[in-house]
């Protein structure tokens, strides 16, 4: 156990259950919040009020600083990162191979992108110019930080998530897993569990796409998509590997 408060921003499909379920383990029940919000319904089912959060000492979850913003009492910030690319495709593959949708039609809004995901190829989900499929594949991650990646309104703002990476605790780089774990060591000074690799996407159900078949087009679809996620994500592993983990 710690005896500091934490806010988690969990970014989708980049090594983030795995973190969540390490961090996890340095708190009691009591001490989690319940779910927020994980997806662009409940974004506007909360309608910017979240003072029913308020007054617990770990936060984790798809959240955004909007969310961080309203029940902050001192906690500390981490958080999780991924190329954008192999994100999306985990992501995808995800969608495709793991995610059953619910046969009770007032959960079809809620799974939009999912019923998208499962009748189209990659390359046209993450071409996609709809604003229900764009909040997971359009610059997430800066979204995320600087306001909400669910609202569907957001552009995001490379700065504001740029200053919040400047001020976490720790956050686990997916591509550098033994770097971040031994600033992991540091930031929680030996208390967090390893960092085992969870909800990987089943190989066994057949359907998943190779990162090898990815055609360069699709990569030039994703990257246009995610300049800004591609700067946080090229500022962040600078930060790790200037020696961040050693401050």
């Amino acid at each position: 156990m710690i005896e500091s408060r934490l806010f988690y921003f969990h970014n989708p499909k980049a090594g983030g259950t795995s973190v969540r379920h390490a961090i996890e383990a340095l708190f009691s029940d009591g001490d989690i919040a319940p779910l927020v919000e994980n997806t662009e319904p409940g974004f506007r089912r909360n309608g910017g009020d979240y003072s029913a959060f308020r007054g617990y000492r770990y936060y984790g979850g798809h959240y955004g600083s909007n969310i961080f913003d309203a029940v902050n009492d001192g906690h500390d910030c981490v958080t999780n990162l991924r190329k954008s690319d192999s994100r999306l495709l985990s992501l995808y593959n995800y969608f495709m191979v793991d995610v059953e949708i619910p046969d009770d039609p007032s959960l079809y809004e809620q799974f939009h992108a999912v019923r998208f995901a499962q009748t189209v190829d990659f390359h046209t989900f993450v071409a996609s110019e709809d604003p229900l499929v764009e909040v997971y594949t359009r610059n997430h991650l800066v979204r995320q930080l600087s306001g909400s990646a669910w609202d569907v309104r957001s552009t995001g703002d490379l700065s504001q998530a740029a200053a919040m990476i400047d001020r976490m605790r720790w956050f686990y780089v997916c591509e550098e897993p033994a770097l971040s774990w031994r600033w992991a060591q540091d930031a929680f000074g030996g208390l967090l569990p390893p960092i085992a690799r969870d909800n990987v996407t089943s190989r066994a159900k057949g359907g998943r796409v190779a990162v090898t078949s990815m055609s360069d087009e699709t990569r030039a679809v994703i990257l246009a998509k995610n300049t800004l996620d591609t700067a946080l994500y090229d500022y962040a592993l600078r930060r790790l590997h200037e020696g961040r983990a050693a401050a």
